[in-house]
């Protein structure tokens, strides 16, 4: 494998060359209009480009109001997605009401007891859910990873906003609360990792591309194992699109350090990173081949196939059909990573998008903000009384319904579906099952069922 070494320093000091080269043009000119030279004709040009700059741009400037307003509401990696059309995972940067999932009905399913388990259970545990960190069962779980710890372009990990007060994911990750947690999970045999993750493009780029920076981020990661008494890490950086192959290698290069290094002074600590689904089928910044010699496994994002910003209401995490799926997506991976390396995350989400008109697949009218993200217990909450459909070629439930907005339609997963999904797990004996996200099933113990059913012996 060639490793690229860091020589992204020369092209970055020749574009700042070029920056250097313009400002010195603007010094002169700036100089010729003080000193009153050509003012008539300097002005005159000024107009000119004024008026260039409004036609070409003006829909930037915000004179087209509708497209600005809504660029706005998205965020900036899915307005990359949208131009490079890969699959974003929207629901990484989403968070929802974790009330509403545990105000909601509990359902007549109640674990009583189980065995063994045979295959991972990995957990996310999103920083939005630790209010709720007590009343969320861990037993049927090997792993739980704390979601997650934001990391800048020098691999320094973000701690406080930009009026010095510290963020919430790393105010959750210092309290008390979370430390209570670690032991608790600890008495129970089961792991605490962190998520350290990074869904700024610019920053990904210099971070995997610079070896201080690269370095500065292995001594990070392992000083917050070590200082919280974790079992190691995961890693989710989501680059949207096809990455530059230095920015590829760079990636590769800073896992096979940070695993070297993390194994070197915990033999026992585990390193997992999150791929996208198609990161196996197309070029993204996840070498799935090399990263699967230079880690414990490789968590794929197996959901958001469909997002707020589709232009159809769609499945989730559809098993088959519409052209890509979770079993034609994990075929690929299958050819280049060994089954015991793959864990396959599922989502206990649904997306309930406002639609023109009826149907499973109907196109999306209304503003973006208007599609709700609705966590699992509320959706089995709310439709206790309501029609469920049955998608055959995704093998996933959807259904309808009409509010004062409008019809709307849910797409989402149930005990049905996830239990075709741990079938197919088990089926390619797969190492295990992700879960995005702990909580979002409240009090409901019908999902911890199906766990036990599928993967314990």
């Amino acid at each position: 494998m060639n490793i690229l070494e860091d020589d992204s320093t020369l092209k970055i000091r020749g574009e700042l060359e070029k920056v250097y080269q313009q400002d010195k043009k603007l010094s002169t000119l700036e100089k010729i209009v003080k000193a009153g030279i050509f003012i008539n004709l300097f002005i005159g040009v000024l107009i000119i480009t004024a008026v260039i700059f409004f036609v070409i741009n003006k829909d930037k400037a915000g004179f087209i109001p509708q497209a600005t307003e809504e660029l706005k509401s998205i965020p900036e990696r899915v307005v990359l997605a949208s131009e490079e059309k890969p699959f974003p995972v929207f629901i990484n940067e989403q968070s929802i009401d974790i009330s509403k999932a545990f105000e909601a009905d509990r359902g007549s399913i109640h674990v009583t007891s189980f065995g063994k388990l045979k295959r991972a259970v990995f957990g996310f545990l999103p920083y939005w859910v630790i209010p709720k960190l007590d009343e969320i069962n861990i037993k049927l779980l090997t792993t739980v990873s704390y979601f997650g710890l934001e990391v800048d372009k020098n691999g320094n990990i973000i701690k406080n906003d930009s009026g010095g007060k510290a963020t919430t994911p790393w105010f959750y990750f210092q309290s008390s609360v979370f430390d209570n947690f670690i032991k608790k999970a600890h008495s129970n045999k089961i792991k605490v990792v962190v998520t350290l993750k990074c869904f700024n493009q610019t920053n990904i780029v210099n971070l995997v591309t610079t070896q201080t920076a690269r370095t500065n981020f292995v001594n990070n990661a392992i000083f917050l194992v070590d200082s919280k008494n974790l079992d190691g890490v995961n890693i989710d950086f989501e680059y949207i699109g096809e990455p530059e192959k230095e920015v590829r290698e760079g990636f590769s290069l800073l896992i096979i350090e940070l695993n070297e290094e993390l194994k070197r002074q915990n033999k026992d600590a585990k390193l997992t990173v999150d791929t996208f689904v198609d990161g196996a089928s197309n070029t993204r910044i996840h070498d799935v081949e090399v990263l699967s010699k230079h880690t414990d496994a490789l968590v794929i994002m197996g959901y958001d196939f469909h997002t707020p910003q589709s232009s159809t209401a769609g499945p989730v995490a559809p098993m088959e059909g519409y052209g890509n799926s979770i079993v034609g997506l994990l075929g690929s991976y299958l050819e280049k990573v060994p089954p015991e390396k793959l864990i396959l995350a599922v989502p206990y989400y649904g997306y309930d998008w406002p639609v023109s008109e009826a149907g499973k697949n109907a196109s999306v009218s209304g503003e973006r903000a208007a599609v709700k993200i609705l966590p699992y217990a509320e959706i089995a909450g709310a439709t206790k009384n309501t029609q469920i459909q049955w998608d055959e070629n995704a093998k996933t439930p959807w259904y309808s319904y009409r509010d004062s907005t409008g019809l709307r339609v849910v797409h989402f997963e149930n005990t049905r579906s996830l239990g075709l999904k741990y079938d197919f797990i088990n089926q390619k004996n797969l190492s295990g099952v992700g879960i995005w996200a702990l909580g979002f099933d409240g009090k409901r113990e019908d999902l911890l069922q199906l766990l036990a059913d599928k993967f314990t012996e």
